[in-house]
């Protein structure tokens, strides 16, 4: 069984809290990520997805710095899907 199939689609209004929180704490913290694996590669598959799934995150992220409240919150939900 893959890990994958072990969780379910959602939408962002379903998260608890999801519309107060501020995601700029996580946006940088995944920024932090994006340059990581530049001199340090994500191995695919180590977490249920291969690397080319955050390809396009990373390169977002790499190129703005410190978005605010709103763009940080738009970030996830354009490249991200919860479960």
């Amino acid at each position: 069984m893959s890990l994958s199939s072990l969780f379910s689609e959602k939408s962002f209004g379903e998260l608890p809290g999801w519309d107060e929180d501020d995601h700029r704490a996580a946006y940088a913290a995944f920024r932090r990520s994006a340059f990581h694996v530049l001199t340090k590669p994500y191995r695919t598959g180590s977490l249920g997805v291969g690397f080319e799934a955050f390809a396009e995150a990373y390169q977002e992220a790499r190129a703005v710095s410190l978005p605010n409240r709103a763009q940080a919150r738009a970030f996830f939900e354009r490249h991200f899907v919860p479960t």
